[in-house]
């Protein structure tokens, strides 16, 4: 193998063990950012029925439970890596 071949070997092992790892942090913001769309999705329906605005709480509360547990995920593998960190 040339130079050029194992530069780029060298490299793509380098980008691959960044996204090893942060992969908890591109997975949180990607799922964040997913939650963060479907609430204003269902934000932006103009429906103003008793049924509608019953339909669209109750999503809501889906969307606030998912954005718990993102965040609850978060909290746990910042704790995990701070742990295991000092060991």
């Amino acid at each position: 193998m040339n130079n050029n071949a194992l530069n780029a070997l060298n490299n793509l092992n380098t980008v691959v063990n960044l996204l090893q790892q942060n992969a908890a942090k591109i997975g949180l913001t990607v799922a964040a950012l997913l939650v963060a769309v479907y609430a204003v999705s269902i934000m932006l329906n103009n429906d103003n029925s008793p049924a509608a605005r019953t339909e669209r709480w109750e999503k809501l509360k889906r969307v606030f439970i998912c954005a718990v547990i993102i965040a609850a995920t978060g909290a746990f593998i910042q704790f995990a890596t701070g742990l295991g960190g000092m060991i």
